[in-house]
């Protein structure tokens, strides 16, 4: 039987921490709803949503989608990547990045990731690079901006597309500028568990509008008038009922990254002197902590899945993410390898994700961070 914290019983047993509603979005779902144009063919809730997101991240174009897979894998469809290209992704992130790829028929390179902030080591995917390498997708994981100048000159050296996994940064900042126009395409979603939420969802945004229209066939079924079919496509249209949702979350996105990164500082605060590797900004970085994931020592590896058990058992909702590198899962066995990523398979074994959803409330976070720090001194001792 799992040892209760001292904390314990200050914990909620029913602590909520998924996206927050309010009167603004039920009323601006109902207004698309008694309006009778609920899709995107019918209603221009969506077009409006696209002009905002862009606006926002401060691109010239956005392209709404039903997801943020759908969002990458049309952006890899535009780009012409398909079967005998290599597209290097980081061995260390959700499979919603690297699924589209192989949806596209092309391959999945696998390189090492930064320890200091998960994200894609630009030297390793130098290394990984060859003459069927096409494209290159960082991940700004866990809300932390990867280091994309010397990834875009890695691109522009090899010419290789540059697109962008920003499915877990909505609202991050690269040396001062926000994520959705620093690649040539920038992708995020929208699922419920984002900073930002439509329930389901996704967005690309980029600067070139030719790109921008290839997309936009793309997502509807590859039709570029009427009848008249341009390429093969797919149904990937965002709803105008989600899109209403979506404008009333980007107007709140701001209010909802600062409590995101007022939860990270209260966590860093509790365990800042437990011998623990704590998320880090790096200086060109602005983090939305999409959640708070951080390393136990290498001598407490072995029990990392105890010491969540036991968190569980005390009412905190911590999390591993993600419990292994993603090449040494069964669907990437055929691929050819094999993938030396140490970083990856390191970080996989000892991490830890609390929650920062903007649900939290900061005196129940202050809570999280001490039965989280009073867990682990039990295993330490």
């Amino acid at each position: 039987m799992t040892k209760k914290s001292k904390f314990f019983s200050e914990m909620p047993d029913d602590l909520y921490f998924g996206p927050v509603f309010d009167e603004e979005e039920i009323e601006a779902v109902s207004e698309v709803m008694r309006s009778l144009r609920i899709t995107q063919l019918t209603s221009n809730v969506v077009n409006e949503f696209e002009e905002a997101f862009a606006d926002y991240v401060g691109a010239k174009e956005a392209i709404a989608l039903n997801s943020g897979t759908a969002s990458l894998q049309t952006s890899l469809a535009a780009c012409d990547i398909g079967p005998g290209d290599e597209v290097i992704v980081p061995a260390f992130t959700f499979i919603g990045t690297v699924g589209p790829v192989m949806q596209q028929r092309a391959t999945p390179v696998f390189a090492d990731i930064d320890q200091d902030t998960f994200c894609l080591s630009v030297e390793d995917a130098a290394s990984k690079i060859t003459p069927r390498t096409k494209a290159i997708m960082p991940v700004d994981l866990f809300g932390h901006p990867a280091d994309l100048d010397p990834i875009r000159e890695l691109a522009d050296e090899h010419n290789l597309v540059l697109i962008e996994d920003a499915c877990q940064g909505h609202g991050a900042k690269y040396k001062g500028v926000r994520l959705g126009s620093l690649a040539q395409a920038t992708c995020f979603s929208f699922q419920e568990t984002k900073n930002m939420t439509t329930g389901e969802g996704g967005m690309i945004t980029t600067d070139d509008p030719e790109l921008a229209n290839i997309c936009r066939e793309i997502r509807h079924q590859g039709e570029r008038s009427w009848g008249v079919i341009g390429r093969v496509g797919y149904n990937y249209r965002l709803t105008a009922l989600q899109a209403a949702i979506g404008l009333v979350q980007l107007k709140k996105l701001d209010k909802f990254n600062d409590i995101r990164r007022q939860i990270a500082a209260i966590y860093t605060e509790k365990l800042s002197d437990l011998n623990l590797m704590l998320p880090k900004e790096k200086p060109y970085a602005w983090s939305v902590f999409h959640v708070y994931s951080f390393l136990l020592p290498k001598k407490l590896a072995h029990q990392r899945d105890k010491i969540v058990d036991a968190l569980l058992a005390n009412r905190v909702p911590a999390a591993v993410a993600y419990p292994s590198a993603l090449y040494t899962s069964p669907v990437f066995h055929q691929l050819t390898g094999p993938f030396n990523c140490p970083v990856a398979e390191d970080v996989s074994s000892r991490v830890i994700t609390l929650p920062t959803a903007q649900s939290v409330p900061l005196d129940v976070a202050k809570k999280i961070g001490a039965v989280t720090r009073d867990v682990i001194e039990t295993f330490r001792r």
